[in-house]
C-alpha cells in the first residue's frame, strides 16, 4: 500500500498491453514497476533485452530469481532514475517503455516520461482513468488543462481500453486506463520554446474563472 502497488492479474489484458507496444526482436524494453512479472515474461520473449526499474527490494530479488538474464534489473525508484541515460546505457537510441504508473506518483513520472521523449518510439502506460481522459481531453472540454497539453506537445496519446478495479491485486478503488503515447510520430506543433509555452499555461489554467488576460498578468504586456 506504501508504495501504491496494484499487480495486473488478467491475462487477457495482460496480451493487450504488450500486444500494443509492437515490440521487435531488435528492441529494448524498459518496463516501470515490473511487480510479480506479469508483463515481463512476455515481454522477454518478444525484445532483445528487458530492463525493469523496481523499487520493492523483495520484488526485485524475486524478479531475477525468476527470470535470470531474461530481465536486467534497476532496483531504485523510477524518479530518481535518468532515463536518457539509462536507455544509451544499453546501446540504444530508442526504447519501448511499458508500464503500470503508480498512482502516487503519476504526474510527476509523466512528466519525466514525456520530457525524455527523444529516447522514447512509444510508450504503453496504464494510469487511473481520469488521468489519462485528461491526457487526451480535447480544447474546451472540462477535463483540457495542463496534463492535457503536456502531453499532447510531446507526443501522440491514444486511449485504448479501460481497466476495471477486479482485473487488478489488491484491487485499487479506482478504474485503470491504457494509453499508447506514440512519440515517433510528430505531433505538429512549432515551439520555440517549451519552458515559455509551460509557464503560461500553467499560469492560464490556475484560475479558470479569471479573464486571460488578468491569469496571464505575470507575462503579457498591457497592449496584448
Amino acid at each position: 500500500k506504501r508504495l501504491g502497488q496494484h499487480f495486473l492479474t488478467e491475462l487477457s489484458s495482460i496480451r493487450r498491453i504488450v500486444d500494443a507496444a509492437g515490440i521487435g526482436a531488435e528492441d529494448l524494453v524498459v518496463e516501470i514497476g515490473p511487480g510479480r512479472g506479469a508483463l515481463t515474461g512476455l515481454l522477454i520473449n518478444q525484445a532483445k533485452q528487458v530492463v525493469g526499474i523496481e523499487i520493492d527490494d523483495v520484488l526485485s530479488k524475486m524478479l531475477s530469481a525468476q527470470f535470470g538474464t531474461g530481465i536486467e534489473i534497476v532496483s531504485d525508484d523510477v524518479l530518481q532514475v535518468d532515463l536518457p541515460a539509462l536507455v544509451n546505457n544499453y546501446g540504444e537510441n530508442k526504447a519501448i517503455l511499458v508500464g503500470n504508473l503508480p498512482y502516487h506518483i503519476t504526474g510527476t513520472l509523466l512528466r519525466q516520461i514525456t520530457s525524455a521523449r527523444d529516447v522514447w518510439k512509444r510508450a504503453v502506460i496504464m494510469v487511473q482513468r481520469e488521468v489519462a481522459h485528461r491526457m487526451v481531453a480535447q480544447p474546451g472540454t472540462k477535463v483540457y488543462g495542463v496534463l492535457s497539453i503536456v502531453t499532447q506537445v510531446r507526443c501522440v496519446a491514444t486511449l485504448l481500453f479501460d481497466l476495471p478495479p477486479s482485473h487488478f491485486y489488491p484491487a485499487p478503488k479506482v478504474h485503470s486506463s491504457v494509453l499508447l503515447l506514440d512519440f515517433e510520430t510528430d505531433p505538429g506543433f512549432d515551439i520555440a520554446d517549451e519552458n515559455d509555452l509551460f509557464r503560461v499555461v500553467r499560469m492560464a489554467f490556475q484560475q479558470r474563472r479569471k479573464m486571460v488576460r488578468n491569469a496571464l498578468s505575470g507575462v503579457a504586456h498591457d497592449e496584448v
